[in-house]
């Protein structure tokens, strides 16, 4: 009995110290995103390729920390995006240009300069 609870103490150190998974990218930089704001999208122009930046139109409809970008304001954001099923990681590649496409919203995230850093689909309801 003593071998079965040994072993099961020595399993649940090895799973307490195993190493945490890498921290997502595009979680760090909507962390340290200066300006958040949502936008309701107006229209979408994709690359012709299965990777590249998608053109999107939008206007601003919520700004969540900021105080530079105002709602009411016109944008034009290039967004990283792919097709589905392109090869390589999300991170790379962006938003899926389908379900860009299809959106009626999106949230983007800005550092200090209004550079885009990030862009998440949103759903507003």
């Amino acid at each position: 009995m003593s071998a079965v609870l040994a072993a099961l103490v020595l399993a649940q150190a090895a799973s307490s110290t195993a190493p945490q998974p890498a921290v997502d990218a595009r979680q760090l930089a909507r962390d340290k995103a200066a300006e958040i704001v949502v936008v309701q999208v107006k229209h979408v122009g994709v690359p012709r390729g299965v990777r590249g930046r998608c053109f999107v139109a939008a206007t601003v409809v919520r700004a969540e920390p900021g105080v530079q970008v105002k709602v009411g304001r016109n944008l034009r954001l290039s967004v990283p995006c792919s097709a589905p099923g392109a090869s390589g990681s999300d991170v790379e590649h962006g938003v899926d240009q389908a379900a860009l496409q299809r959106s009626s919203y999106g949230r983007a995230f800005f550092d200090e300069r209004l550079q885009l850093i990030a862009y998440d689909l949103f759903d507003l309801n």
